[in-house]
């Protein structure tokens, strides 16, 4: 097993990155620029090239692993279908994607058409829909919440969720390195993900 992390640098790349090491699980940390982030992180990681506007960078990111934890990172003219063409050939059995909660009532955002896409590559895949991230409280949101006391969200009159980034790197490493993770479509609490497999983890 050895996983291809996606979106490194970011608040949940960097988290499952960090939680694959901790569990010692091999993996590859998928970036743009190799020897800057060898740079900032010296042989703490293991980095591959990997630009998704670049294809002719897939076939090496897509070497020698088996599970990818992917993230849609910002920017345009992504060629994800070429990619996800590419991981099939590469044999990959098991795609975690980080969505987006209630994706599924949003066709016209890009996390509704990834979804799409990961579903007819055929590739086994876990879709981890997450809320709002807890992390931007301390982030973008820190200067409004000291200054006027509130949170703009966009939420409309409905209510939002604030989830931990290290909960969602825990349950989208369990179900890359997890074999009875299922593509069924099931909806599931995180609370309720992690009971489930921690109880076959204690028999």
């Amino acid at each position: 097993m050895k996983i291809l992390v996606t979106g490194f640098t970011g608040k949940m790349g960097s988290q499952v990155a960090e939680y694959l090491k901790d569990k010692g699980i091999p993996m590859v940390c998928g970036v743009r620029n190799v020897e800057k982030a060898k740079e900032k992180f010296g042989d703490s990681y293991e980095f591959v090239n990997l630009d998704f506007t670049d294809p002719s960078s897939f076939d090496e990111a897509l070497s020698n692993v088996d599970r990818i934890f992917l993230l849609y990172p910002p920017g345009e003219n992504l060629q994800f279908e070429i990619f996800l063409k590419k991981a099939r050939e590469k044999g990959i059995q098991h795609i975690a994607y980080l969505s987006l909660k209630d994706v599924q009532f949003m066709p016209f955002i890009h996390h509704y058409k990834m979804e799409k896409l990961i579903r007819n590559s055929e590739i086994p895949y876990t879709f981890v829909r997450a809320g709002y991230f807890m992390q931007n409280l301390n982030d973008f949101l820190c200067k409004e919440i000291k200054e006027r006391q509130r949170i703009f969200v966009p939420a409309g009159k409905g209510k939002t969720s604030f989830v931990d980034t290290r909960d969602l790197a825990e349950v989208s490493c369990i179900s890359l390195i997890e074999k009875e993770i299922s593509t069924k479509t099931k909806c599931m609490l995180l609370q309720e993900m992690k009971r489930s497999i921690f109880s076959r983890w204690q028999k």
